[in-house]
C-alpha cells in the first residue's frame, strides 16, 4: 500500500499535473473534502468532514483501473480511545480521537456515554455485555485483561460499524484501545476531468449500506 503523501492546494491543483494526472487535486463535497495525491508512483488520498463531531476522517487505500477513469479499494477510518468504567458498572464514558487526514494537525477528540443493557453477565469479568450510546451500539467481551468489540450504529444513525481492541487496566475499570472502520469505495472521474462520482459502503459486509456523493474539484 502506497503510504500517505499530501501536497498543498496549489500544487495539486496545478494546471500542468492536472493535466498529467487527473486525480489529484481538492474535491468537495456537502460532507467532506477529500485530498487525493497522484503521480508516477500511484495514488493515495484522505478525507476530513465538514463537520467533525458529525464524521470522521480517513484514509484511502485503492487501484486505478486500465484506463484510470475508475479508482477504487477501502477507506479506513481510525482512532484511540479511553473507556471508563461507572461505579455501578452499568455504564461507561469515552474519551476518543479520530486520527488525523490531509490538512488536519492533530486528532479529533470526542466524548460520550454508553449504558448498559440488561444486567452484569459475568461479574468476574464487568466490561462483558451489550451497551448503548446516542449513536451507536456496543457488544463487548473482556477475557483476563483482554478487550475486544464490536459496534454498529443507531438505525437513524448516519456512521459506521466498527471494531474495537484494548487492554484493560489493573483494577478493571478502565481500558485503553483502539478502534477502526472500513469499507468500500468506488470513483468513476467524469469525462471533463471536473467531477466524479462516488460510491461508498458503509462497510466491508456484501450487504453494507451504499451511499451515493458527487466530489467537484
Amino acid at each position: 500500500m502506497l503510504g500517505m503523501s499530501f501536497v498543498t492546494a496549489e500544487e495539486m491543483t496545478d494546471p500542468d499535473t492536472v493535466s498529467e494526472f487527473i486525480w489529484n487535486g481538492t474535491w468537495s463535497s456537502p460532507k467532506y473534502t477529500m485530498y487525493i495525491s497522484q503521480n508516477e508512483s500511484g495514488i493515495s488520498g484522505g478525507y476530513v468532514p465538514q463537520d467533525l463531531f458529525e464524521y470522521d476522517s480517513g484514509y484511502l487505500e485503492g487501484n486505478l483501473s486500465s484506463d484510470g477513469k475508475t479508482y477504487s479499494g477501502i477507506w479506513i477510518e481510525s482512532g484511540t480511545s479511553t473507556n471508563t468504567l461507572s461505579d455501578d458498572l452499568m455504564s461507561f464514558t469515552i474519551s476518543g480521537t479520530a486520527d488525523p487526514q490531509g490538512p488536519m494537525t492533530e486528532p479529533h477528540h470526542y466524548t460520550s456515554n454508553a449504558t448498559r443493557v440488561g444486567e452484569i453477565v459475568d461479574p468476574e469479568n464487568p466490561w462483558t455485555g451489550n451497551y448503548v450510546s446516542e449513536w451507536k451500539t456496543y457488544n463487548i467481551t473482556r477475557d483476563g485483561t483482554v478487550i475486544t468489540g464490536t459496534n454498529e450504529p443507531l438505525a437513524d444513525v448516519d456512521d459506521n460499524s466498527g471494531v474495537i481492541d484494548g487492554i484493560a487496566s489493573e483494577d478493571g475499570m478502565a481500558f485503553t484501545g483502539t478502534w477502526i472502520e472500513k469499507g468500500g469505495f468506488t470513483f468513476v472521474m467524469s469525462d471533463d476531468g471536473m467531477s466524479m462520482n462516488v460510491t461508498i459502503a458503509k462497510s466491508l459486509e456484501p450487504d453494507a449500506k451504499v451511499e451515493q456523493i458527487t466530489f467537484s474539484r
